[in-house]
């Protein structure tokens, strides 16, 4: 398997980072019990899972454009968290507006650094799947 297939695998972890991320945030914001249920957009001709995969998008190109220069375990590390912070960025950009109607760009990285323990456990799936594939990568080699 190439570098740079292993790494694009790498960056779909990415999506479950996203949505476990949206799930915590949303029970923690909303006080409401834990569900895996993505809340609905206010929009009615939005998808809340659409809008969380094309959230997604800029995160795993940028952890794609990066990683594949990278040999390092610990640099790919700290860009997958990176990336997956980029991510978590975005899902609060696109599902703020189910807590209010106006949301400015401080309270929404107030609304990120908040959640930042829940971003925390969230990307811990994604790393596990980032160094399961690097492991069969370098098996494979």
């Amino acid at each position: 398997m190439g570098r740079s297939l292993t790494r694009l695998l790498q960056g779909l972890g990415l999506i479950p980072v996203a949505y476990l991320f949206v799930c915590l945030m949303v029970a923690s914001v909303g006080h409401s019990t834990f569900s895996l249920e993505l809340p609905t957009l206010t929009d009615p001709d939005s998808n809340s899972t659409a809008e969380l995969m094309l959230g997604t998008l800029p995160a795993q190109l940028l952890f794609l454009l990066l990683s594949v220069f990278l040999a390092s375990r610990q640099l790919l590390i700290g860009t997958f968290v990176l990336a997956g912070t980029l991510a978590a960025w975005l899902q609060c950009q696109v599902f703020a507006e189910h807590f209010g109607t106006t949301w400015s760009s401080s309270e929404i990285l107030i609304l990120l650094g908040v959640n930042t323990p829940w971003l925390v456990l969230a990307l811990i799936p994604g790393l596990a799947l980032l160094l399961g594939v690097e492991r069969l990568h370098k098996q494979s080699a």
